[in-house]
């Protein structure tokens, strides 16, 4: 008996452990920072080139490039970057980018007629640790909103995405300018950028005092306003705990009487019986 409820300890152990985990806040790591930039560039007829970039920390803008070849800081987070030592190389690199991008577009149309204006290129690349730690690089290729494909910076492999761009993958691949620009970027500069830009976003994260009067006591302010889904977390946990353990207790006591309730305290009841008198003893008397 004591075998088969091992396991069943163990098991109400950690469902205790997890509980206790989830009431105190604690999360298991899901999602690890990611850092990523996507490029715009278009030309249409006689037009002149347009084009715009976008950096995002955690899905979160921080900067904003425009056809004036001026980059902006956005957001909170942009401003905190901005005054870092990475904002300025970091902005000569996007400015380059976009150079690099149009001269392929121009080779692009020379090698193939087919191609007609208007053209949008976009190409975006994001780099990031997972959530075991390894560092992950990579871009990504549309054209005209078809996706063209995908370089893994890491091993180095060209992927075409949609039929009908061999050879735009062919000619970028055995192009060293183009190849050096994205491994550069993807595995070197973005690796130190999001290593200054992650250190701001903890920042950013961290909750800021607000002002408080004089005459309030913030202890007794906290104490009174408690948060109210605390306990509504806690308790259907604490009922499923306890089914738990009733399950338990009763699968332990199997076998005898009453399992899983403790037999009640027998009450003994003295009766005291007076034996009659009888008629012919008093009869005597």
């Amino acid at each position: 008996m004591a075998k088969a409820s091992a396991p069943r300890c163990n098991l109400f152990q950690n469902l205790s452990l997890l509980v206790l985990l989830s009431c105190l806040g604690y999360t298991l790591p899901t999602d690890a920072a990611s850092l990523c930039y996507s490029f715009t560039v278009d030309k249409s007829g006689s037009g002149p080139w347009r084009h715009q970039v976008q950096g995002q920390l955690n899905t979160e803008t921080f900067i904003y490039c425009d056809s004036t070849n001026n980059c902006h800081a956005n957001g909170v987070l942009g401003d905190r970057l901005k005054a870092t030592k990475t904002w300025e190389p970091q902005v000569d690199t996007l400015k380059d980018g976009v150079d690099l991008f149009k001269q392929q577009m121009v080779y692009m149309k020379q090698e193939n007629n087919t191609i007609r204006e208007p053209l949008t290129l976009q190409a975006s690349m994001c780099c990031g640790h997972e959530v075991d730690g390894e560092f992950n690089g990579s871009w990504d290729f549309d054209l005209n909103g078809h996706k063209m494909f995908h370089v893994d910076s890491i091993t180095g492999k060209w992927t075409e995405v949609e039929p009908g761009f061999r050879w735009m993958k062919e000619m970028w691949e055995n192009n060293r300018d183009v190849t050096n620009f994205l491994k550069m970027t993807s595995q070197g500069d973005c690796r130190s950028w999001l290593e200054e830009s992650n250190s701001h976003w903890e920042e950013k994260l961290e909750p800021t005092a607000s002002p408080i009067a004089p005459d309030v006591d913030l202890a007794s302010s906290l104490a009174i306003n408690p948060n109210t889904s605390v306990p509504l977390i806690i308790l259907p946990y604490t009922v499923f705990l306890w089914f738990l353990r009733r399950i338990r207790d009763n699968e332990g006591t199997e076998g005898s009487f009453g399992s899983g309730v403790e037999d009640a305290p027998e009450k003994v009841v003295r009766i005291h019986l007076v034996q009659p008198l009888s008629l012919s003893s008093t009869s005597t008397r």
